[in-house]
C-alpha cells in the first residue's frame, strides 16, 4: 500500500519529518494543563520548574470555603469584577486545582509555557475551569508543561518550558518526564498538588503519568470540554485528571465532564455516554473480575508476567497477542496522516483563540513566531528552533491532502482498532505506558494508565488501559482494580526538609535552610563561573583578580544552604570557614605585593573532609555517629594539617554511612543518625553508594570544590562512580591515617574526591608524605613518592604505550546490548585510539574468593581490628561521651528511636566487640590475604607486564583492598546514574594511573553535573 502522505501528497508531511519526537520516546502533545497546588510544598517548585506561577488570591479563597462562606465574585484582570458560579457543597472545597493551557479569568496568566502570550487577557474561564470553580476548588496556579505542547520544535526536551525553564522527574533527576503535561505529573507525584489537570492531543497526560509515577486518565473527546483551552487539534484534544490514585482521578473527571454551549458540537455528542449517578460508581475492588482485556503486541514491550498474573487472578480473561491492523502505521504519524492534518488544524485553531482574547500580545501564529525570533535568548530559539510553527504557519487551511489523512485516520481506526475490539469482544487492551497513544488518539478513544513499577533507575512506567468511545466506566472498573490488587505507588525521596536539632549549620547563619534548587545561569564572579570550578580555574581568577576566595566559600555555603536539605551530603559547615577565606585573600594580596608566589594550588580554596577526619576547631568528628558528638580531638589528623598548611580552607564535613558501613548491613549507603540519608544527585532513587557518599555527592553537585574521603574497601571508589566523579585510593600508607576514626590501619587509606582527574592529583599531592604519627606506613610508602609530585603525570597523552588488563570475569558481567556493556565496548575503543595496549579476558587467581569477605577472611580480621583501634582512638581523645565499643554500643541501646536500632540494628558491632584481638585465627587470615594478592593481582600483572588493570565501578575494590594497591576511578557514563572506570595497580603506582586515567578523561570527558542547580 502507497500513502499519500509518503509519496506526491507528502509535501506538507515532509516539510517537517518527524513533527514530534515519538510518544514513545519523550511525550506527547497537547492543548494545556491544569494543576492543584498544595499548600506548604512550594519548597519543591524550583526543583524542576513545575509551577511557573501560583494564584495570590488562592488562599483567601481556601479560607473562605473552610469558613462555609459563599465564593465571592473574583476580580478579573484589571481589578474588573466577574461574577462566579454557584457555590457547591463544602466537602469539595478542599480540593485544589490550577491550569496551565486551561484559561483562567483571574490574577493568572495562560500561556502554554511562552513569554509571547504573558500579559494576555481570557473572556471567561475555560469551561473545565468554570466547572471546577462551581464546585468549590481553589485554582491555585497553573503548571509548567512542554511549551507549546511540544509543538514548535523537535529539539525542546520535554518538559521544558521558556517560563518554567525543565521539569524534572521527581524520581530520577535524570529520567524523561515526559509531556506535555509535565508540571501536572510532576506537581502530583512530588506531593505539591492535590490533584491536577493535564489535556491530551496525543500522549500528553498518559506519557507524563506514567514517566512520574500517577494516575492518569485521558478521557474519550469531547467528553470535557474545550472551550478556554489554548487548542492544537479540536479533533483530538481532551481534558483530563492525573492524580496520585484512580479514586482521585475519578471524582475530578466526576467535577468536570459535561455539556458546554462553548463547545457545543464535541460535549453535546460525548455527553451521552456520561452514566447517571457518575463515574465514582465503578470504583470497585472487583471491578477487574469477568473483563475481557485484549494484550497487543505492537507496540511491543516486554511485560513483567506478574502483571498478568496479578490481572487472572483479580477474574479477568486475558486475550493476548493480539495485533491491531495497520498498527505501525498508526504509530507513524507522518505515515497516518495525523501530522499533516494537525499542522493545518494548530494554525486556524490558534488563530482563532488569539484573535478571540480580550488582549493579547501577539494575535496570530505568525506573530508568536516573530516573537520568538525577536526573542531568541529568553526562547534559545537558535538552539531550538521553531521547525514545527513554520510547517504550520505554511499551511492554508483544511484542504484536500488533509481531508484525506482525516479520512485515512478515520478508517484507521474503524478497521484497527474498533476492529478488534468488536470481533473479540473486548472490554480494554492493555499497552506499557503511552506506547499506544497514537492509536487512542485518532479516534478519539478514552484511555488510563495506573503505576505499574520502577525500573532498575528507579524510573516509573504504568499500565495502560484503552478502550472505545464512552467506554470509561469499564475502563474505570479496571484501573481500580488493577490498582488496589497491586498499590505499587510509592511517593518519591524528594520529601519537605526536615532539621535535624545536632546540625550546627544554624550557626553559620541566621538564614533559613530552604530547599531550593535553583533552575537558572550558573553563578559568576567577575566572569569567573563557579559552577563545576576546577583548581587550576579558581587560582587563574584568584590570580586576575576576577574571584577571592571569600566570595567562593560564600557560593559553596550557599549551595549547600540550597541542597543540602535534600542531599544531605554535608553534615555540618565550619563556622570559621568564611573568617579563614578572608585571611587567605589578605594573604594573597600581601604575596602579590612583595612579588612572592602563592603558597600552592590549594591556598584559598574551600575542601569538604569526610566525618572521620579530625579537626581541632569547632567542627565535631563523629563518623555520622550521635555517641561521639561532642567529643574533642587533641589535634588535626595528618591529612588535616598538610591541608592548612597548605592555605586550604576547611569547609566542613561531609556525611557518610554511619561508622563507615560497619555497625549493620541493613543501613542504606549514605545513611548515619546525624547526617539523614544522602542521595545521588542525578537520580535520587538511585544508590549514592559509601561510606565516602557524602564527599562525593557534594562535590558532585557542586557544593564543594574538592573533597576527601576514607577508603578500608571501596569507600572512596564506589561512591565516586555512583556519583559521577573522580576519586583516588592511594597505596596504603601514601597518605596519613593519623588522627582519622579507624577501621583496619592495614587497609585505612585517605584521598581525593573531584570532579576532574586534575583536581584530584592538585589534593594528592597537598596530603602525600610522611607523618611521624604513623610512621611505620608512611615511611614505606614516601619512598614511593616521585620527585615532583603528581602533577607532572597529568599528560594527555598518558595512555600511549600502557599495557591495560580488561578483567572479563566476573567484572564485566553486563547483560548484552545493555548501556553499560556498549559504552565500556567504546570506551576500550578509545583507549586503543589513544595507543594503549589491551590485553583482554584476563582472570585473577582466587577472584570470587578475594570478592567473598567472608571466606577471603577479610570480614573476620577487620572486626577485631576495628575493635582494638577503636578503643584505642576513643581512650586518646581529650573529651568524648564514650571511651570503647562497648560504651558506643550501649549508647545506640539508650538513643534506639534517634539510632533507629529496631530497624537496623547493630550486629557487626557486636560482632567486633566479641572479638579479642589478633590471635591465631586472625593471623591465618592476614597471610591468607597476603598469599591471594601476591599469587592474584602481583602474579598477573608482573606476568603480563601490564602497567594497570581495568574494571567498571568500584566492583574490584576488594582486590585493591587487601592489598593495600591504588586505584582511580574516571566518570565512565550514565545509566539512570553515573558509572565509571576504574584503573587499579601494584602499590607505588600512583603516576602510571594517573596517567592513564587523565589520558581517559581527557579523551572521553563524559562527566556532566547533574540536574539540580
Amino acid at each position: 500500500m502507497v500513502h499519500p502522505f509518503a509519496a506526491g501528497g507528502a509535501a506538507a508531511a515532509a516539510r517537517l519529518r518527524p513533527l514530534v519526537r515519538r510518544v514513545r520516546d519523550r511525550g506527547g502533545l497537547c492543548g494545556g494543563r491544569p494543576a492543584g497546588l498544595r499548600p506548604g510544598r512550594a519548597h519543591l517548585h524550583p526543583t524542576g520548574g513545575v509551577l511557573p506561577e501560583a494564584d495570590p488570591g488562592a488562599q483567601p479563597a481556601a479560607a473562605r470555603r473552610d469558613r462555609g462562606e459563599p465564593r465571592r465574585a473574583t476580580a478579573g484582570p484589571r481589578g474588573r469584577q466577574t461574577a462566579g458560579p454557584a457555590e457547591a457543597p463544602r466537602a469539595a472545597a478542599r480540593d485544589t486545582g490550577a491550569a496551565q493551557g486551561q484559561g483562567t479569568r483571574d490574577r493568572l496568566n495562560t500561556t502554554a509555557g511562552s513569554p509571547a502570550l504573558l500579559g494576555s487577557v481570557v473572556r471567561r474561564d475555560a469551561g473545565v475551569v468554570a466547572r471546577l470553580r462551581a464546585a468549590g476548588a481553589v485554582i491555585l496556579g497553573k503548571a509548567s508543561l512542554s511549551e507549546w505542547c511540544n509543538f514548535r520544535s523537535v529539539s525542546s526536551p520535554s518538559g521544558w518550558s521558556a517560563r518554567g525553564g525543565q521539569g524534572l522527574n521527581p524520581y530520577n533527576l535524570s529520567a524523561d518526564p515526559c509531556g506535555s503535561s509535565s508540571g501536572s505529573a510532576i506537581a502530583v507525584a512530588a506531593n505539591m498538588v492535590s490533584v491536577s489537570l493535564g489535556t491530551e492531543t496525543d500522549g500528553s497526560i498518559l506519557c507524563p503519568s506514567a514517566s512520574n509515577g500517577v494516575v492518569g486518565i485521558k478521557p474519550t473527546v469531547g467528553l470535557t470540554s474545550r472551550a478556554g483551552v489554548i487548542p492544537i487539534s479540536l479533533r483530538q484534544d481532551t481534558v483530563g485528571p492525573i492524580c496520585r490514585t484512580v479514586a482521585d482521578a475519578v471524582h475530578l473527571l466526576d467535577v468536570i465532564v459535561g455539556f458546554d454551549p462553548m463547545d457545543s458540537a464535541a460535549t453535546s455528542y460525548a455527553s451521552k455516554f456520561i452514566p447517571r449517578g457518575g463515574y465514582k460508581q465503578f470504583l470497585r475492588t472487583d471491578g477487574l473480575k469477568g473483563k475481557r482485556l485484549g494484550i497487543l503486541k505492537e507496540p511491543s514491550s516486554v511485560f513483567q508476567q506478574d502483571h498478568f498474573d496479578t490481572l487472572r487472578k483479580m477474574g479477568a480473561v486475558l486475550i493476548d497477542d493480539l495485533e491491531i491492523a495497520n498498527a505501525s502505521i498508526i504509530l507513524d504519524s507522518m505515515k497516518s496522516g495525523e501530522e499533516v492534518a494537525m499542522l493545518a488544524e494548530f494554525k486556524l485553531s490558534l488563530d482563532a483563540y488569539l484573535s478571540g482574547l480580550s488582549s493579547s500580545p501577539v494575535r496570530s501564529l505568525a506573530d508568536v513566531i516573530d516573537f520568538n525570533n525577536k526573542h531568541s535568548v529568553e526562547e534559545r530559539t537558535e538552539e531550538l528552533g521553531q521547525e514545527v510553527f513554520l510547517a504550520a504557519q505554511k499551511t492554508s487551511g483544511i484542504g484536500p491532502v488533509e481531508e484525506m489523512a482525516i479520512a485515512q485516520m478515520r478508517s484507521l481506526s474503524e478497521n484497527g482498532f474498533e476492529k478488534l475490539m468488536k470481533e473479540h469482544n473486548l472490554d480494554a487492551v492493555v499497552t506499557p505506558d503511552a506506547t499506544a497513544s497514537s492509536i487512542l488518539a485518532i479516534g478519539g478513544y478514552p484511555g488510563i494508565t495506573v503505576p505499574a513499577g520502577y525500573g532498575g533507575d528507579g524510573s516509573p512506567f504504568g499500565l495502560t488501559f484503552g478502550g472505545l468511545k464512552g467506554s470509561e466506566p469499564k475502563l474505570i472498573e479496571i484501573a481500580y482494580g488493577y490498582e488496589q490488587a497491586t498499590r505499587v505507588r510509592k511517593p518519591p525521596h524528594i520529601k519537605r526538609p526536615r532539621l535535624i536539632n545536632t546540625l550546627p549549620m544554624s550557626k553559620l547563619t541566621s538564614l533559613l535552610l530552604m530547599t531550593l534548587l535553583l533552575l537558572g545561569g550558573a553563578v559568576s564572579c567577575g566572569g569567573f563561573e563557579m559552577e563545576e570550578a576546577t583548581v587550576e580555574g579558581v587560582q587563574r581568577a584568584f590570580d586576575r583578580g576576577k574571584l577571592t576566595s571569600a566570595r567562593l566559600v560564600e557560593y559553596y555555603l550557599e549551595r549547600i544552604r540550597e541542597l543540602n536539605p535534600l542531599l544531605r551530603a554535608v553534615i555540618e559547615v565550619n563556622p570559621d570557614a568564611l573568617a579563614q577565606a578572608r585571611r587567605a585573600d589578605r594573604e594573597r594580596a600581601r604575596q602579590l605585593r612583595i612579588g612572592r608566589r602563592r603558597r600552592g594550588a590549594l591556598h584559598g580554596v574551600p575542601v569538604l573532609l569526610k566525618d572521620m577526619l579530625g579537626t581541632r576547631d569547632r567542627l565535631n568528628t563523629t563518623a555520622g555517629a550521635l555517641a561521639l558528638l561532642g567529643s574533642a580531638v587533641a589535634r588535626d589528623a595528618g591529612v588535616v594539617a598538610r591541608l592548612r598548611a597548605a592555605g586550604a580552607i576547611i569547609l566542613g564535613k561531609a556525611s557518610m554511612s554511619e561508622w563507615a558501613h560497619l555497625r549493620s548491613a541493613a543501613i542504606p549507603d549514605g545513611w548515619s543518625a546525624r547526617g539523614g540519608q544522602g542521595l545521588n544527585p542525578y537520580n535520587l532513587s538511585a544508590d549514592p553508594c559509601g561510606s565516602s557518599s557524602g564527599s562525593a555527592i557534594a562535590v558532585a553537585a557542586n557544593m564543594a570544590a574538592v573533597s576527601l574521603g576514607t577508603e578500608t574497601d571501596g569507600s572512596i571508589l564506589c561512591p565516586s562512580a555512583a556519583n559521577g566523579v573522580v576519586g583516588i585510593k592511594p597505596t596504603v600508607g601514601l597518605t596519613s591515617r593519623a588522627g582519622v576514626l579507624p577501621i583496619s590501619p592495614r587497609q585505612d587509606t585517605i584521598g581525593p574526591m573531584c570532579r576532574t582527574v586534575a583536581d584530584a592529583v592538585h589534593l594528592l599531592d597537598v596530603i602525600v608524605g610522611y607523618d611521624p604519627r604513623d610512621s611505620e606506613a608512611t615511611s614505606n610508602a614516601s619512598k614511593l613518592i616521585p620527585r615532583g609530585g603528581y602533577k607532572q603525570f597529568l599528560r594527555t597523552a598518558g595512555l600511549k604505550g600502557k599495557r591495560l588488563g580488561i578483567l572479563r570475569e566476573p567484572f564485566f558481567s553486563f547483560p548484552a546490548g545493555s548501556v553499560k556493556a556498549k559504552a565500556f565496548e567504546h570506551h576500550f575503543t578509545t583507549l586503543r585510539k589513544m595507543g594503549a595496549v589491551l590485553i583482554d579476558n584476563l582472570e585473577i587467581a582466587n577472584a570470587s574468593i578475594i570478592l567473598d569477605v567472608t571466606k577471603s577472611g577479610e570480614l573476620s580480621v577487620l572486626l577485631a581490628e576495628f575493635k582494638l583501634h577503636l578503643n584505642a582512638y576513643l581512650l586518646e581523645l581529650p573529651t568524648s561521651p564514650v571511651r570503647s565499643l562497648a560504651d558506643v554500643i550501649d549508647f545506640n541501646n539508650k538513643h534506639r528511636v534517634e539510632e533507629r536500632m529496631d530497624e537496623f540494628g547493630q550486629p557487626m558491632l557486636l560482632e567486633a566487640q566479641n572479638t579479642s584481638g589478633i590471635g591465631p585465627v586472625e593471623e591465618r587470615a592476614i597471610a591468607q590475604m597476603r598469599a591471594y594478592s601476591t599469587n592474584g593481582l602481583e602474579k598477573l600483572m608482573k606476568e603480563q607486564n601490564l602497567d594497570a588493570v581495568v574494571t567498571p565501578d568500584a566492583s574490584a575494590s576488594s582486590i585493591l583492598a587487601i592489598g593495600g594497591y591504588p586505584g582511580i576511578t574516571v566518570p565512565a557514563g550514565y545509566d539512570g546514574a553515573p558509572f565509571g572506570m576504574t584503573f587499579g595497580g601494584l602499590r607505588g603506582s600512583e603516576p602510571k594511573l594517573i596517567e592513564a586515567a587523565y589520558g581517559f578523561e581527557q579523551a572521553t570527558r563524559v562527566r556532566k553535573p547533574p540536574l539540580i542547580k
